[in-house]
């Protein structure tokens, strides 16, 4: 088992040498084309992309890093099937940051009227985005009465040389915002731009899995197992990954709102123009010849960035009130949020039903959740359907829950913004009377353990 890597040139150089990666040398423009060559390459389920040649400074420009499952858990030094557990353990047993004096992050640094956004290759993604939007930026402040910390992705609108538009929902970084704009003073706030797998898994760590406070650079090294290295800004006193690309040091002011938009949203929809918060940039500090990470919304690396956090959570809450959920899976075709099957091992009836319940309660987006026996494996979809073809019976093993809160992504919600939830119960029945009893899972002995390789001629 290898260790976690330390950077994203690490981990650039990691998925190198697994074949994971191809480079593109050629000129590639930032608007459309370079989205438009990742997004096919992201269909294919080909590998991560370094573009090398972009826009008018020739910046570089990374994208898909995150994109499987396989390049994740490469990235932490795990296997695959050890993705959810280390992410578990790493919301249980954090690990504290440390203070450093100095950091690659600070090779280079801008203020004033030396700032130009318009420098780095920030991407148009989809035909009718309202510009250029910074998608991959983690954003951090620090509360002003309590000193906690967030960390989170928001997107934001390329307005000027030194202006944004953010879009802060109400979750942390809201409640931070709050309280600057009661005592009508800015929001000090630096954003992250080209980090490492578990920097930015942990900034996607959602509000509802872990509580307001709860220092997600803590999560960062326990995914990576030390501590995160963190360096002071040259503006503010804020403090930021040190063997980070680029960093965006600035405030959001108090009151003020305009335009953002339009923007494609994750789900393939477009959200219209609507007045956001401002964000303005003092100060921009990076590595030399820095490396920029895009990311494409509804990509699959997106909603890997966006879902893979709640398995954890919602595993470790399920297993709180159940004792035989054995693994959880999050499923890419319910975008990595709303779709979730879940394997017990079955006690006694009802379970099955108490494991609905659980899921909902463990995460409020999720719309639909299958239930199924610990023997299949809820990451093979046809596995799951097998299942649900065998043992579910609507009449009985339906679950429907009408009138929860709904994700406003959901198209189909209330006027009052709500949904309804249904249950998938797909369980094998613990009696012993009625068909399907005795039912016994057929096996061809050694077949698990056969490797092709061996006995493929060339």
């Amino acid at each position: 088992m290898t260790s976690a890597v330390g950077s994203l040139r690490e981990q650039i150089d990691r998925l190198g040498d697994l074949g994971e990666l191809g480079s593109v040398e050629r000129a590639v423009s930032p608007v459309h084309e370079l989205a438009a060559i990742a997004h096919r390459c992201d269909a294919e389920r080909g590998p991560a992309l370094l573009f090398t040649n972009v826009g008018k400074r020739s910046g570089r420009v990374v994208i898909g890093t995150d994109g499987t499952r396989e390049r994740v858990a490469a990235a932490l030094g795990v296997g695959v099937g050890g993705l959810t557990d280390r992410y578990a353990r790493a919301l249980a047993a954090p690990i504290e940051p440390i203070e450093v004096s100095e950091g690659p992050v600070h090779e280079n640094v801008r203020s004033g009227d030396e700032v130009d956004l318009t420098h780095l290759p920030i991407l148009t993604h989809y035909e009718h985005d309202g510009g250029p939007y910074l998608t991959s930026g983690i954003v951090t402040s620090v509360h002003p009465h309590t000193g906690e910390r967030n960390l989170s992705y928001h997107r934001m609108q390329l307005k000027g040389p030194r202006e944004l538009r953010m879009v802060i929902v109400p979750r942390h970084l809201h409640r931070i915002y709050e309280a600057y704009e009661a005592m009508d003073r800015p929001m000090p706030v630096s954003i992250v731009l080209g980090v490492d797998a578990p920097l930015r898994f942990a900034a996607g760590t959602s509000g509802s899995a872990v509580p307001f406070g709860f220092d997600e650079y803590g999560i960062a090294g326990g995914l990576r197992g030390r501590g995160e290295e963190l360096v002071r800004g040259v503006g503010n006193e804020l403090l930021v990954p040190a063997r980070a690309e680029i960093v965006l040091e600035g405030y959001v002011p108090a009151y003020e709102r305009a335009d953002e938009g339009p923007f494609a949203e994750f789900a393939g929809f477009y959200k219209g123009v609507t007045p956001r918060h401002v964000v303005r940039i003092e100060a921009i500090t990076h590595r030399h010849d820095p490396i920029y990470q895009g990311l494409i919304s509804g990509s699959t690396e997106q909603l890997l960035l966006m879902g893979l956090p709640n398995e954890p959570a919602m595993l470790t809450a399920m297993r709180g009130g159940i004792a035989g959920v054995r693994s959880i899976n999050v499923t890419p075709g319910g975008l990595h949020k709303f779709h979730v099957v879940v394997a017990i091992d079955k006690q006694h009836e009802g379970d099955g039903k108490d494991a609905i319940v659980a899921a909902f309660a463990a995460h409020r987006d999720v719309k639909l959740v299958v239930v199924v026996d610990h023997d299949v494996d809820p990451f093979d979809p046809v596995a799951v359907e097998r299942a649900v073809a065998t043992w579910f019976r609507a009449d009985e093993d339906l679950v429907v829950l009408s009138g929860g809160k709904g994700n406003p992504v959901d198209k189909r919600l209330t006027a009052a913004g709500t949904t309804a939830r249904m249950g998938v119960d797909a369980t094998a029945p613990l009696t012993a009377d009625g068909p399907g009893h005795d039912a016994q899972r057929a096996v061809i002995p050694g077949a698990a353990h056969i490797d092709l390789s061996e006995w493929l001629a060339g």
